[in-house]
């Protein structure tokens, strides 16, 4: 199995703060965003670590090279979406994650129960961890665990942690979103939830980011 770090976006609702530098290199704790990732990911002992680049690309495969050489990295001439980036880069199961999460050091046993379930059953085609905690919930799973997208009910939140088969978006476009392969994935009964025990903060907006400042 091998993991994507996606990096690539504008971080746009970062308002000025990523005027000059990417998303993923923002401080939190005197730590880039990215490396909350990463430490994680390096953890689970997984075949390949992919990181896609696009907007300040330059800044951030510095970054990455001078402390991550090992980091396989996917630049994006053209930005390809949440679900071209994935497509481009998968040739085998992967697991993916998002960078404006403060990924907890714990969460490791949770992907690793998550990749054990995934592995034991083939009708997932798209496992989704998730946590029912937050205050801020997006998705509705329902008791067999089984995804509604779009959500019906929402009574849980994505912990922009997820895994994919290998071979899922090999229809798709080279540039589109995962929204629209979750929606036909969920039509066809396929989108899994699995609820974790460690909640990871998202931090992807100017406001939340200043509170984790404080």
């Amino acid at each position: 199995m091998d993991a994507l770090i996606l990096a690539a976006g504008f971080g746009s609702r970062m308002g000025d703060l990523t005027e000059k530098i990417p998303k993923p290199l923002l401080n939190v704790n005197q730590k880039p965003l990215i490396t909350y990732a990463l430490e994680l990911i390096e953890s689970l002992s997984l075949d390949n670590i992919y990181v896609n680049t696009h907007y300040q690309a330059d800044i951030l495969q510095k970054f990455l090279k001078q402390n991550y050489p090992h980091i396989k990295i996917s630049h994006e001439i053209d930005i390809l979406g949440t679900g071209g980036g994935i497509k481009k880069i998968q040739n085998q199961d992967i697991l993916i994650l998002n960078t404006d999460n403060l990924w907890q050091p714990e969460f490791n046993k949770e992907i690793k129960r998550g990749i054990s379930l995934f592995q034991e059953d083939n009708n997932i085609e798209n496992l989704l961890l998730v946590n029912s905690k937050s205050n801020f919930l997006d998705l509705d799973v329902s008791k067999n665990l089984e995804i509604n997208f779009p959500p019906v009910k929402k009574n849980t939140q994505f912990q922009g942690c997820h895994l994919l088969r290998h071979s899922a978006l090999n229809s798709y476009p080279e540039i589109f979103d995962i929204v629209k392969y979750w929606k036909d994935c969920s039509q066809r009964k396929k989108l899994y939830g699995f609820e974790t025990s460690i909640f990871n903060p998202h931090i992807g907006t100017r406001e939340l980011y200043l509170k984790y400042q404080k």
